[in-house]
């Protein structure tokens, strides 16, 4: 099955079904054509049982758009490579501790196969490999390629159970599987992980893995150079990446998809993206100084009754001020979270729509 979906496209974090204050129809208004859920935390809440009798995710959350579900593979990074006492990695699987307030502990093991199938179960139209995410610029290029050895052999698993999912299930439509290219900095190691992840055969490749320097600046040299070792015709994914002008520069570079957490997580930060200049008026993929932002909070605006930004065409910069704005986050009304998030994911989404034109 090839996905209708324009590309490239820009699919914003609802990790546990939810874009945090705003609703499908928020998302849909905003520009949004799909969204990236999360495997492992889906499992742990609701809980898949509860997806399967609501008929997947898209039914529970009443979203009509494309669904990826993440592996839970950057959990392997966040939670376990972070501090050991939340889990263990073997080649089987990854067993996840869970403490509850009370003390408690819970486990939870999630092999490829159980990621496979649970993504399946989410419903999702796109599903991503299990892979081991090394620690970002700690370990040994020995280390590394021990991740990678990890990550070719649980994504083999993953293709298998996925052609099983699909023959037990009867299937007509199948979702996609995408697998993930580890190697940290190091080119040769990104260039083995392709080759064996190609021999395999997926319908799409991501960049796996952190996509900044340890000094902070953003590694375009190894995000495109792993995006020349993805094959011709297939979907090029940039996990995690990431600002407009970072999206804009691995758009040039060949990838076609991306997600991040920034436009909502800034939002409730009370950071607004804007275009500094009209927007259709500019070349895009050529314009190196389009973007910038202000911090709704400042005192500036707490009579500013301008529109957020004349370049955009949101409910928010059509209905509300700045000052009305200041004023929500002031008095920490959740409304506030809302109105600033449909802002930041406009700007995205018509970044992609200038980049797609």
């Amino acid at each position: 099955m090839r996905l209708d979906i324009k590309l490239p496209t820009f699919f914003p974090d609802a990790t546990r079904g939810v874009i945090k204050s705003i609703d499908s129809l928020d998302l849909t208004l905003s520009g949004i054509e799909g969204i990236i859920v999360n495997t492992y935390h889906l499992y742990n809440t609701p809980g898949i049982d509860i997806l399967k009798k609501a008929g997947g995710i898209k039914n529970f959350m009443n979203f009509n758009g494309t669904v990826i579900s993440d592996s839970g593979g950057f959990q392997i990074l966040s939670l376990v490579y972070q501090n050991s006492k939340l889990g263990k990695i073997e080649d089987s699987g990854v067993t996840f501790f869970q403490i509850s307030k009370g003390g408690d502990k819970k486990t939870v093991f999630m092999s490829p196969e159980k990621c496979i199938e649970t993504q399946f179960d989410i419903g999702s139209d796109i599903l991503i490999t299990l892979d081991d995410c090394p620690p970002r610029w700690k370990e040994s290029k020995k280390d590394i390629k021990s991740h990678i050895n990890r990550t070719i052999m649980w994504a083999k698993r993953c293709k298998d159970e996925y052609l099983r999912q699909i023959k037990l299930r009867k299937l007509k439509n199948k979702p996609l599987l995408f697998a993930v290219i580890q190697g940290g900095e190091y080119k040769d190691l990104r260039k083995y992980c392709a080759e064996q992840l190609i021999k395999i055969g997926f319908d799409g490749y991501c960049f796996g893995g952190w996509p900044m320097k340890e000094n902070g600046e953003f590694n375009i040299e190894i995000l495109s150079y792993t995006a020349k070792l993805m094959p011709q015709g297939a979907f090029k994914y940039a996990l995690g990446v990431g600002d407009p002008a970072s999206i804009i520069q691995c758009a040039k570079s060949g990838y076609n998809i991306f997600d991040c957490v920034l436009p909502t997580r800034d939002a409730r930060h009370k950071r607004l993206y804007l275009f500094k200049k009209n927007p259709d008026k500019v070349n895009i993929l050529n314009d190196t100084d389009l973007f910038e932002f202000i911090l709704i909070n400042k005192e500036k605006y707490k009579d500013d009754f301008s529109t957020i930004s004349n370049f955009c065409d949101c409910f928010t910069c059509k209905n509300y001020s700045k000052a009305y704005l200041h004023h929500l986050f002031s008095i920490e009304d959740t409304l506030a979270y809302r109105l600033a998030t449909i802002h930041n994911l406009r700007v995205y989404s018509k970044t992609i729509e200038l980049i797609r034109n």
